[in-house]
């Protein structure tokens, strides 16, 4: 079995089991408050986990996602190969017409993977990057890319520890309107830490499954805000 299937079984596990797990909280966002001002730099020192490894990928990571640019998150994304016997299927629908999947992950708020090719997957991450609106402003600040913090998913065990890096920005509609979005890379260790699967979803899609999307989603990154001032 690859050892990155093992990985993917225990991440579709905790998805599933954190969008289920009881919220604690009221729903109300209104007062919620993002922990790096737009537009800032993001310093390694200021990482919420004790991991450096995992840090100085992760601060690589924000940077990269910052500056728009796609090759350098391309460089350290992971290309994978899965076994459809050895995933759920309902989480993996391309796995009901393939029996191997290869390429990179993509996500949603509803948990559903797809794997992509290095063009296509470059392309999303460009989408990413370039539809973000500054202009853009709501009860949660502007649209400008923000770092939301580090969710640390599973137990600390070689192959099933997972780290997510959230983030929340506004994107720009193809109508000319702007939506706040939340995203995150999912990393996972194979020799290194890499990005295994890119989540990106609107605010509203999240809130479907958590109340308060911040604080919740991704294996509650927000109760881990990357540091300021470290």
């Amino acid at each position: 079995m690859y050892e990155s299937v093992r990985i993917y079984r225990r991440l579709v596990a905790l998805t599933v089991s954190v969008a289920l797990t009881p919220c604690v909280a009221n729903g109300d966002v209104s007062g919620a408050d993002l922990p790096l001002p737009p537009g800032t730099v993001i310093d390694g020192s200021g990482c919420p986990v004790e991991d450096d490894a995992f840090c100085d990928v992760a601060t690589a990571a924000a940077n990269a996602l910052a500056d728009g640019d796609a090759d350098a998150l391309l460089e350290l994304s992971r290309l994978d190969t899965i076994n459809c016997d050895d995933v759920a299927i309902a989480y993996f629908p391309q796995c009901e017409t393939s029996a191997v999947l290869r390429g990179y992950g993509l996500s949603d708020p509803q948990f559903l993977v797809q794997f992509v090719d290095e063009h296509a997957y470059v392309d999303h991450l460009g989408a990413i990057t370039g539809r973000i609106d500054p202009s853009f402003s709501d009860e949660l600040g502007d649209g400008a890319l923000s770092v939301i913090g580090i969710g640390t998913c599973g137990p600390d065990l070689p192959g099933r520890r997972t780290y997510h890096l959230a983030w929340t920005a506004a994107h720009r509609r193809a109508d000319g309107d702007s939506q706040r979005v939340l995203g995150s890379f999912e990393f996972t260790l194979v020799d290194d830490w890499r990005i295994a699967l890119t989540y990106v979803g609107t605010f509203a899609e999240w809130r479907t499954e958590h109340p308060d999307p911040f604080e919740e989603s991704f294996c509650e990154a927000g109760r881990t805000p990357w540091l300021t001032g470290a």
